[in-house]
């Protein structure tokens, strides 16, 4: 309404109206938290269906480790990313190393043309002396068998040669399997494919100063001819091998001992009676 005041003018008054406060914002906030968190959760869950398990460890990373990884859309060459096929479109999770301080590791040393150092290398105690020595024996045990394996003759006896380096030296072991014995039967005249095989040995030790000591083993049947036992056998053939070796070039100090020891050592194992115990045992020693 208009009033007039006492000086003539009108003066104009209003009622004020008191308007509702609120407005329902509150609902709306908790309604679209709680529509975030659904689609959050139907991600996650859609993320699980459609992926393997390798592929969940790399999302599990990206988000424990965010530094470490990285999602980009699209497919890559890259060797360093892997892509989900999930759907019409790919996800890429490309790999990233963080950076931080290498420590300082020595290379691994290879042997040449074959793979790492035999674990009895690096086991061998003395020093960078014991060490070479180790080496060289090992690299002679190869050359043995590369010439071997060159032989088509021996490619059927090649299973009757076990080579192997100890912690005593180089252990080089012929033996006899069924039909294919290294000496003529109750002999100790040597068969000519294990007298090959003595020459090559004989020729990779000739230029060396390591001592050699000889076995020579039976199996544990009875030899009776000409009333020899298997001590005699095993030491005459023990005898026929070092004679064969230092033909082709050794020298004879280097010979430390040719023992036969008989039936009374058998491999371990096996029947006594077995062809695998008439073996000969060479040891070419560390110094």
């Amino acid at each position: 309404m208009a009033e007039e005041n006492q000086e003539g003018g009108i003066v104009k008054k209003c009622k004020k109206c008191k308007c509702e406060e609120g407005g329902g914002s509150a609902w709306e906030v908790a309604y679209g938290d709680f529509m975030t968190s659904m689609m959050a959760f139907f991600l996650v869950m859609w993320l699980i269906a459609a992926t393997n398990v390798k592929q969940r460890k790399v999302l599990s990373t990206y988000f424990t480790q965010p530094g470490a990884t990285s999602l980009t859309e699209g497919s890559s060459m890259l060797p360093s990313k892997g892509v989900f096929d999930i759907g019409s479109r790919s996800l890429t999770v490309s790999q990233r190393i963080p950076e931080m301080p290498l420590p300082s590791v020595q290379p691994q040393k290879t042997l040449k043309g074959r793979g790492l150092i035999p674990k009895v290398l690096r086991k061998s105690g003395g020093g960078i002396g014991q060490s070479k020595q180790t080496m060289n024996l090992y690299n002679i045990m190869k050359k043995i068998q590369q010439v071997i394996a060159s032989k088509k003759e021996l490619l059927q006896y090649r299973n009757q040669i076990k080579m192997e380096i100890t912690e005593e030296g180089l252990r080089i072991v012929i033996f006899d399997k069924n039909k294919r014995p290294m000496f003529y039967p109750g002999s100790d005249k040597l068969e000519p494919w294990a007298k090959e095989v003595l020459d090559i040995v004989a020729k990779q030790l000739a230029d060396i100063s390591n001592k050699i000591t000889i076995e020579g083993h039976t199996d544990a049947n009875p030899y009776v001819i000409g009333g020899l036992s298997n001590w005699d056998l095993s030491t005459m053939r023990a005898n026929a091998a070092r004679r064969e070796i230092q033909t082709n070039g050794v020298s004879v100090s280097r010979f430390d001992s040719i023992v036969g020891y008989g039936d009374t050592r058998p491999v371990p194992g096996t029947d006594p009676k077995d062809p695998i115990n008439r073996r000969i045992v060479i040891l070419v020693k560390k110094i």
